[in-house]
């Protein structure tokens, strides 16, 4: 259930409370006036959200007037029934209003001290992980990993046509690929010194025709198959419907099927070492992680993509109203908001609320003769 709370310049109030009530069926609005602006308020459940907003916006609400605040209820009473008849309907549209959906990502994608400590962090502990051939290490970097988060602005700007989102999604995720590529040649040229078996184990790996004969965490990234190809793109897929869903614990499992900071560490690394031991068996193991790692980022976006598309997610407004928009508006063109414009001499009735008196009571037959009594007594 969700909250709406629209505030408008007096000189449209009548078209947006009309269209509210009879364009868009909504029950139960509120009106609040105040000095400089009135505030309407309604509930609507969470399947409508995307379909309110954007007829509202559609409408110059919160695009060339107004404002528009969506809020999040955890709980409302009375309840809405459970029992309805377009229950049976499967809901395809984004539960989320295409703003929520902007502000989680931009949220995500947001380039801070945060985003850099994890980074290095999440690189570090899968660097330790592919060392060591310990899995649950490689898993807790990905769960450390925001390398979704850039990626998800991608996808998402270029849905929504919000070129300041793409440019941004794009340069965080260079950022942060430069960062863990940085962390994997650090760790290449530093874990030797503390591990000096660290180069004759990984030269076990392979055969003297450069074969690779034992599969481990460092050689199992050595390319892509089919098989990582679909993980890619259902990775993708999944992350997507998970953000206009506004589940974001999904997002823990799509970070360790997508792994992109084991392949991302895994390419520098063995790139160095392949160059420091004259080894080509080891740099072509560095190679096909760098190509695994491009492929899942771009198959992960293009699926995103895809995603925001079939959950039919709009283009953000160009404009957006200021506060002065409200205070001191201008009429436009066009006279109403509603559809059909209205005679503005004909102003609706408004109805007052009509108390009715409890009717006196009889007095009873005992109280009678005491008020007689009373009387002749004084």
């Amino acid at each position: 259930m969700k909250q709406v709370q629209i505030t408008v310049p007096f000189e449209k109030i009548e078209a947006v409370y009309d269209f509210l009530l009879d364009g868009l069926n909504i029950k139960n609005v509120m009106k609040f006036t105040s000095d400089n602006a009135v505030v309407l308020q309604f509930r609507i459940s969470d399947d409508s959200v995307n379909e309110t907003i954007e007829a509202l916006k559609s409408r110059g609400v919160g695009v060339e007037y107004g404002f528009v605040d969506i809020l999040d209820l955890k709980a409302s009473l009375p309840r809405e029934s459970e029992e309805k008849a377009n229950d049976s309907k499967i809901q395809r549209d984004a539960t989320l209003a295409v703003e929520e959906i902007y502000e989680n990502v931009k949220k995500q994608s947001s380039l801070s001290f945060d985003y850099i400590a994890f980074i290095i962090l999440a690189a570090v502990m899968a660097g330790f992980g592919l060392i060591q051939n310990n899995v649950t290490v490689i898993v807790a970097s990905m769960l450390l990993s925001p390398l979704m988060g850039p990626m998800l602005a991608i996808a998402f700007g270029y849905v929504v046509r919000n070129n300041q989102l793409f440019v941004k999604g794009t340069i965080n995720e260079v950022i942060g690929i430069v960062l863990s590529l940085s962390v994997g040649v650090v760790m290449a040229l530093v874990m030797p010194l503390f591990q000096p078996d660290m180069i004759p184990t990984i030269l076990a790996f392979f055969d003297s025709e450069g074969n690779i004969v034992v599969i481990n965490e460092i050689t199992r990234r050595a390319g892509f198959s089919p098989l990582d190809v679909g993980v890619a793109i259902f990775s993708g897929a999944a992350v997507a419907v998970s953000v206009t869903k506004g589940d974001m614990s999904s997002l823990v499992g799509v970070a360790i099927s997508a792994a992109l900071m084991p392949p991302a560490v895994n390419a520098s690394m063995m790139v160095v070492l392949g160059l420091a031991t004259g080894n080509p068996y080891i740099f072509a193991v560095g190679v096909g992680s760098f190509y695994l790692l491009v492929m899942n980022i771009i198959l992960i976006v293009i699926s995103a993509f895809v995603m925001f598309r079939v959950k039919g997610l709009t283009s953000l407004a160009d404009k957006s109203a200021t506060w002065t928009a409200v205070t001191q508006f201008q009429k436009t063109s066009s006279e109403s908001l509603y559809h059909t414009t209205t005679d503005t001499t004909e102003k609706k009735e408004e109805t007052a609320a009509v108390f009715t008196p409890v009717k006196e009571e009889k007095k009873t037959e005992e109280e009678a003769p005491t008020e007689d009594t009373d009387k002749e007594n004084g």
